[in-house]
């Protein structure tokens, strides 16, 4: 049997692929004309029929098997061993020309097909791969680190507001980011595109990345059952992890709900000279900032008290006043008594150094010093 051509479809095409190439459309049409019964039988005494193909193939369906769709019970277990010549060629032994010509130009097609996904896989074109990592990229920073091989970022806040309340969100984000220089983390600006049950992705970045969720409450916030929602899956998740999480910024004189009462709340609507809320923000947001400020506090009280030490009790001599007791010294051991005498007067000049002088010296200085005494 020759094979009719469609396209780039060559007779060895036919001959060296196996009919697993043939997609689901080409089965379900051979199931739907094979799958029924037929009485009379081929020039070969064979059924004309599925039946007739299992003899063929050599295959038989189990016993207990459901004897419905038996085409797809004979591609499954002839798919990989038969190829589409052989296939055709059955199909011919049972007299069932009438089923190659209406499937043998979707047989081609299919060909076609998967030659042209086999051209593909030999010269592949970029492709981003999924895998089980894909779940905890969230945010475009995650995509670049992603790429680059380097560990995914955490944000010191998640900054939650209303849609109503954008330019005060604006306003925090320009003094914590841009004067602070602290990291939060933003729904519509740093969110990946495309990613899949937005409030779960937000509830992962507060939960594994964020350490704080910076509320900007106002009455547009608190109407808002998604803002509330989240609001409330922190405040148990900082129950469960028994920690501080949730930072409440008050900017007008809104009611506050019940479950943030109990908090410490930063009012910036209020003026307060004891109290500046951006600072509060800032070192607690970030602690390290705090640590430094107050290191370096306590270093500049230090070096201030030293300096102040320094000038009054540190005298410098040019020409330090020499104590020597040559009569009472013998070669390298020094007497009781000349031990006093230089313990007297260590104490009478705090500031007077005392040197071990040496011993071609002794005899000149000793005498100013006993005319000086």
């Amino acid at each position: 049997m020759d094979p009719i051509m469609c396209g780039n479809v060559m007779e060895e095409d036919y001959k060296n692929l196996k009919i697993s190439v043939l997609q689901l459309p080409t089965r379900d049409r051979l199931s739907c004309m094979l799958n029924t019964k037929k009485v009379l039988c081929s020039s070969e005494k064979l059924p004309r029929d599925w039946r007739g193909l299992c003899t063929l193939l050599k295959y038989t369906i189990p016993s207990g098997c459901d004897p419905n769709e038996p085409i797809n019970k004979i591609f499954k277990f002839c798919e990989f061993k038969t190829t589409i010549a052989d296939f055709l060629l059955c199909l011919e032994r049972i007299d069932r020309f009438d089923v190659i010509d209406d499937t043998i130009d979707l047989i081609s097609c299919d060909i076609v097909s998967f030659k042209e996904k086999q051209y593909s896989i030999a010269i592949p074109t970029p492709v981003i791969h999924h895998d089980d990592f894909d779940n905890n990229i969230i945010t475009l920073d995650d995509d670049l680190a992603f790429n680059n091989g380097l560990p995914l970022p955490r944000y010191d806040a998640f900054l939650l507001y209303d849609d109503a309340d954008i330019q005060l969100a604006a306003t925090v984000v320009d003094k914590l980011e841009t004067e602070y220089a602290l990291k939060l983390c933003l729904k519509e600006r740093d969110l990946r595109p495309g990613i899949m049950f937005e409030y779960m992705s937000i509830m992962k970045l507060i939960s594994d990345r964020c350490n704080w969720l910076i509320i900007i409450l106002t009455d547009d916030f608190l109407n808002s059952p998604w803002n509330r929602f989240i609001m409330n899956y922190t405040q148990s998740l900082a129950i469960e992890q028994r920690l501080p999480k949730i930072i409440p910024c008050v900017f007008n004189n809104c009611i506050l709900p019940e479950e943030l009462k109990c908090y410490v709340n930063l009012y910036f609507n209020k003026y307060n000279p004891f109290c500046d809320p951006w600072y509060k923000l800032r070192i607690t947001v970030s602690p390290n900032s705090r640590n430094k400020l107050t290191n370096s506090n306590q270093i500049s009280k230090i070096d201030k008290s030293t300096n102040k030490n320094s000038s009054v009790t540190v005298i410098e001599h040019k020409d330090p006043v020499v104590i020597s007791c040559e009569e009472q010294i013998e070669e390298h051991n020094i007497s009781t008594e000349s031990q006093n005498i230089s313990n007297r007067l260590a104490k009478s000049f705090k500031n007077v150094s005392i040197r071990v002088i040496p011993k071609k010296w002794k005899k000149k200085l000793s005498k100013k010093i006993v005319e000086g005494f």
